[in-house]
């Protein structure tokens, strides 16, 4: 029976073989999707995710239980993230789709169809756009947990364990966040706006 993540960290702690082997392939590709919401460039984002787990496998002695092994690996890889966005170099971003289409590592995420149209992935990389856009116009805090939630695929009580704070100050920064990103998108382009609240 695989291991749970808790019995897994412990056994990384305990330098059990290939034990953190396992780890790196159970969080590579949630980690690589928040480091995309973090950076929006294939290239940094592998960086980031390769560097923090290096960080996480150097600092394995000092996790503590208390926390979920993959909200204290994503702190660790949203610092990397936060630094490599002071200190980066100028160069074109990439899209998040055109990260995905190019991704290298435990095999490539899916592909548009054969049969899609080059004008309709054209205006979905223009959609995918307007969004990183949006979201890039948050506020860091409400920035971070709607990238950690969506991203980073983290439940709002992991979310809020991650940064101390309370699970209500968690659901009202998404609510918020996503009522922004919605505003933002009907300056835009009033056809993008949604109908309906976005649910966290």
């Amino acid at each position: 029976m695989e291991a749970d993540d808790f019995t897994l960290m412990e056994q990384v702690r305990r330098g059990s073989p290939g034990a953190f082997e396992t780890l790196v392939e159970r969080y590579q590709r949630r980690l690589y999707r928040l480091a995309c919401g973090y950076l929006h460039n294939h290239e940094d984002a592998l960086d980031a995710v390769q560097e923090a787990f290096v960080k996480i496998y150097l600092a394995r002695q000092s996790y503590r239980p208390s926390a979920h092994p993959f909200t204290w690996a994503s702190r660790i890889l949203a610092n990397r993230c936060i630094d490599q966005i002071r200190h980066r170099r100028v160069r074109p971003e990439q899209s998040l789709d055109e990260a995905q289409e190019t991704r290298q590592g435990r095999g490539p995420l899916p592909l548009p169809s054969s049969e899609e149209s080059a004008q309709t992935r054209q205006e979905r990389r223009e959609l995918r756009s307007v969004l990183q856009g949006a979201i890039d116009t948050l506020p860091p805090r409400q920035r971070e947990i709607f990238m950690l939630r969506h991203f980073g695929e983290m439940r709002l009580e992991e979310i809020a364990t991650a940064l101390g704070c309370a699970l209500g100050t968690v659901k009202s920064s998404l609510h918020r966040a996503a009522a922004a990103i919605r505003d933002h998108l009907a300056r835009t382009d009033p056809a993008l706006r949604s109908p309906k609240g976005e649910s966290s």
